[in-house]
Formats: structure tokens, sequence, C-alpha cells
């Protein structure tokens, strides 16, 4: 049973439409992902993992079906459900019905109404709707989990998302009872069970690997390089990136112990991590949310340690340690190194609040560097049972940063510099086996930052004086210096814009948007404008829908997007689109008067 409450979601009809009320809140999402890390860790046996999904499922999504299928090399069978169907279920193939459809995409479905959609389900089923996902393992898709209600509109997207996050920790533990029930029967057949162990252990590093940061392209003249290394295929430990536009928070964490357990914790607190930075909170508060979200909901004798930097456009930071190995920070001004420490208790022993933690400040200066490190690298010791320690990796650093000075002439290739130091690592280490997980995380101030913020601000003072060559060739240049500098993008991408250059303005503005993280209306609005005025409609759909996600009183982007949909000859959206604009902004001129206009012209017409 789920030993917390959620609660009971309802359908009412409200302006003749079906609505959910109730169902999962944000902080059920958070509980529910650890209930499912906690469980999921403590089973050994297929048999008890399915049954345990398919009680999950019923609880949470108060499902009135729920199948689970895994593919045979040739068909969608079904391996476990909570009631058998009329007409019986059968094996599909790729591409029938909805569970065949989305193994066959590999892409979730959510449908609120099955009648509508005929070509998904066998005649004469009740299944009204339906969320259906695929268990993945990284490209490798092992079958589908779908969960059924008799009534229509009964699901959501927030649903979904909980069931996608659900089957990526099910095919993590699914290896992990493969490799159990392997050990049992590994007396028999030792040598191909163990080689098969191994093969399936890999699968499950390959899984745990999707949550680490993907896109290391640099942000704002600030550039990254890390180092994932588990100590047996599933790690504890985790590094992670989250860019906001004006600010970029970073964070290492090392869970106790090692293998699937401290694995699937570490899913969890990703999960978390991620949703406070996107929600706002500040670094103490972050810590706070981590520990409460987290600590009752761990396994036994878990908990971990964490710490978190978050840099500004500027290129101040304030840091904050959950007793976590210290930050170092080295600066190129003096050739110095400087290790951070703050007042911070790790997580998930006792329940914590923010003011257990305290936050501390710096700034980067060009050439600078921070480095978040997980103990692994420290406490790694060599055959005479030496310990590395922090000030072995300073001197290390510092050895390999002189020596690609001399090479670079001034400049740092951060990635040799990482790859130089695991060398270093792996030289000091000799034949001895890691003795924990291992991971870190470069944050590197490139030294090109004044040279290029320099011709920038000449580009400005041009372009101000109307002298729009000199504006473009200083602005180009400081691009061919730092392309990663939120600045040089946007006025880039503002002046194509300007001068109706709409292709060259979308390849600066989307630039910007992919390595700055900035989410907010505003920027949408400007990039789907440019899509606009480039006669990319669905491009344009596409940002404007997600400017009115994050600001839906934003009635220059309602007015936009109705203007995208009478491109396409679409003019009762174009019309729904501007209600709901008046609804969300009733005192806006414009939207009412558009779509007055827009409704009289429709009445003409008809």
């Amino acid at each position: 049973m789920v030993d917390f409450k959620v609660s009971k979601r309802m359908l009412v009809n409200f302006r003749g439409q079906n609505k959910v009320v109730g169902g999962l809140t944000d902080k059920d999402k958070i509980a529910i992902l650890l209930y499912i890390s906690k469980e999921f860790a403590n089973l050994d046996r297929e048999d008890q993992l399915f049954s345990k999904v398919i009680l999950i499922c019923q609880e949470i999504f108060e499902s009135d079906n729920t199948t689970l299928r895994l593919w045979d090399g040739e068909f969608l069978v079904p391996v476990k459900f909570v009631k058998e169907t009329e007409p019986p279920r059968r094996n599909l193939k790729l591409g029938e019905g909805y569970s065949g459809t989305v193994f066959e995409t590999k892409e979730p479905i959510l449908v609120n109404d099955l009648s509508r959609s005929a070509h998904y389900f066998d005649e004469g089923e009740k299944t009204k709707s339906v969320m259906c996902v695929p268990i993945m393992q990284k490209e490798e898709i092992l079958g589908t989990l779908a969960v059924e209600s008799e009534r229509e509109n009964f699901y959501i997207i927030d649903d979904l998302e909980i069931l996608e996050a659900l089957t990526s920790q099910l095919a993590l533990a699914l290896y992990g009872v493969r490799l159990i029930e392997g050990l049992v029967t590994a007396r028999a057949r030792e040598a191909a069970i163990l080689n098969q162990l191994e093969w399936d252990l890999k699968m499950g590093r390959n899984v745990q690997s999707q949550i680490l940061p993907q896109d290391l392209s640099a942000w704002n003249g600030i550039y990254f390089a890390s180092h994932y290394e588990p100590m047996a295929e599933v790690s504890g430990d985790l590094v992670d990136i989250v860019r906001q536009g004006h600010s970029l928070t970073a964070i290492n964490i090392d869970v106790s112990g090692h293998g699937i357990p401290a694995a699937l914790v570490t899913m969890a607190i990703h999960h978390q991590f991620r949703r406070s930075v996107m929600a706002g909170l500040g670094l103490t508060e972050i810590m706070e949310e981590l520990g409460e979200k987290l600590w009752e909901q761990l396994p036994e004798s878990t908990y971990f340690t964490a710490f978190m930097v978050r840099i500004f456009s500027d290129y101040t930071f304030g840091y904050v340690n959950a007793g976590h190995q210290r930050m170092l920070h080295y600066k190129a001004s003096d050739d110095t190194f400087i290790q951070y420490d703050t007042k911070g208790v790790p997580l998930g022993i006792l329940p914590v609040r923010k003011i257990d933690y305290e936050e501390k400040q710096g700034k980067l200066e060009p050439g600078d560097f921070l480095l978040l490190i997980s103990d692994g690298f420290s406490e790694q010791r060599n055959h005479l049972k030496d310990e590395v320690g922090v000030e072995r990796i300073q001197t290390w650093l510092h050895d390999e940063r002189e020596k690609l000075v001399i090479e670079g002439r001034g400049k740092v290739d951060l990635k040799k510099l990482a790859s130089s130091f695991i060398k270093r690592f792996r030289t000091y280490q000799g034949e001895v086996p890691n003795g924990d997980d291992l991971s870190f995380l470069f944050l590197y101030c490139g030294d090109s930052i004044p040279e290029a913020s320099h011709y920038i601000q000449l580009a400005k003072q041009s372009n101000s004086k109307m002298k729009m060559e000199e504006a473009y060739a200083q602005a180009l240049k400081a691009f061919s210096i730092d392309s990663s500098l939120k600045e040089i993008l946007v006025f880039l991408g503002k002046m194509y814009y300007r001068d109706g250059k709409y292709t060259e303005a979308i390849r600066y503005l989307e630039e910007y948007l992919r390595t700055s993280g900035d989410n907010t209306a505003a920027s949408h609005f400007m990039m789907g404008r440019a899509y606009y005025k480039a006669g990319m409609i669905s491009e344009a759909k596409r940002a404007l829908k997600m400017a009115l996600s994050s600001d839906h009183s934003f009635a220059k982007a309602s007015i936009l997007l109705a203007q995208c949909y009478l491109k396409e000859n679409a003019k009762p959206k174009a019309i729904k689109v501007l209600q709901q604009g008046v609804k969300n902004t009733p005192q806006n001129l414009e939207l009412k008067t558009s779509l007055l206009r827009l409704e009289s012209h429709t009445q003409k017409v008809s």
C-alpha cells in the first residue's frame, strides 16, 4: 500500500466539457517517485516487480485496468494485468493498437476518448481513456505499460509524466531483479550467467546515464567538462546542470552505498533538484526541499551529500554545501586554489530546514574555474595505501594547466585539462581498483570574455550611430571570439530581425534559447515572431504556445498565434485562441478588438 494520501480525482462537467478535479499535486508527485524508488529497490524477482507496478498504477492513477507487455522478438506479450478483458487480450504486432503504436514509435500517448480513435482498440472493449508509455533502456525498447480507465478524459499530462518516470525506473529495476535472479542460478551455469549479469548491469548503467547532463555546450562564456564513473556499473554519484537564462545552477551528489539502490535514489534526487530550480527556489531552499521530500522515503540507512553552486550572468556565484567534498576555485589572477565550504549537514539522516544551511558568495574572473568533485577521487588509494588527497589534486590541476597554457599560447582547453587530470589520477592509482564512485564537473570562465565583450560594446555604439556595416562587423567579430555569450546572440538576432533578415535572425535566436535555457514568455515570443516572419508557421505556433504556457496573459502571443492559424485557414482555432486570450486578459482592448473583428468576418462569410 502507498503510505501517503493521494487525493481522489473526479470528473466534473464544466461548460460542456469534462474536467479532472483532484488527483496528483506537485507534492504527491515527489512522494510517488521516491515511493517507487524505495519499493523497487527492495524487490528481487520479476513477478514481484510486475505485481508491484500493477498495484502502484491502481493506487496512484485509480485505473480500472493496467497492462504490462514485454517484447518477445515477434509480439508484444501481455505478461501482467489487473483483470482479463472482453474480448481477451492477445499478442500484438508492431503498430497494432495503442500498445503496438507506442512500441513502434517509442513515444508515449494519452488518449482521452478512445471512441474517437477506433483503430487503437478491439471492438467491444470498455476502455475509454488510456495512457501508454514505452519501457525504454537507452535506445532499446523492452515493452509497454498501459493505464486504462472506463471513464473518458480521466487522465492529464501530469499523470503521463509520472507514468514515464515510473517506467524509467522500472527499466532499471528490471535489470536489477534479473541480476539477482541470475545470481541464484549462477552455481549451475556460472560462466555464462556471469557474462549475462555483466551485460545486464551495463544496460542498467545506460539507463542511469540518461539523467546525466547531455548538453555540455557553453553558457554565457562558462565552459563545462564532466566525468562520471560508477564503481560497479551503476552509481550513487550524480552531476547535473540547469540553465535558466540569467543564471545556471549545478550540483554534485554522492549517495551512500553503491549499486542499484543508490542509483535509483539518484534518479529521484535528479527529478526533485530540477523541479526545485525551475520553481525559482534559492540554494538553501533547494536543500530544504531535497531534505523534506526525500528523507522519509529513502531506503534504510541511506543518505546523501551535495554541493550546489549558482552562477549569474555577471559571473558572481553563490554556493551551499551539505556535507560534500569542498568545491575548488582556481584563481588565474594569482595562480592559487581556494577551497569553499559552508555550514550544512548531509541529507536524508534527519529533517532539515533552510536555516540549517549557509550560502556564501564568490566571483569568477576570466581564466578561473570551479571544480565540483566527489570524494571518490580524494580518497582513492594506490598500491602503498596512500590516499590521493585534495592537495595532490590541486597540484595535478596546476601542473596540467601550466602545460596547456604554454601549448595554447595563454589559452586553456578545458577538455584537455579534464582528460589530463584523469590520466594523472590513473597513473597514481595504478592497478588498484576504484574504491568508490567517481564524478566531477568543471565550470570554466572563458579567458576570451573581455575581448568579446569589447567588440560587442563597439557594435552597440556603431548601431546607435546608425553605422550598420560596422555594427555587424564588430558583432560578428565578438561572435567569432566567443559564440556562447548571451549578449552577442541576442544582439545579432535582433539586428537581423530588424533588417528583415529573418533566416539569420532565427539562427542566432535559436542558439540563444538552446544554450541559455531562457524559458521566459518574452524570449519564446521573440522566437515565434521571427519564425512567423520567415514563413515557418509550424515552428512559430510551437514557440508561441511555449510563450503562453509561461505567461497565459501574454496578449501579443495570443494575437500572433491566432494569425498563424489564419495563415493555415483554421479560423475556428484562431477564434478559440483569441477567446482564451480575452478570458485570461479581459482588460486588453487589442485582444477584444481582434476577436470581434474575426467573429464578425466569420459571420458575414457564413
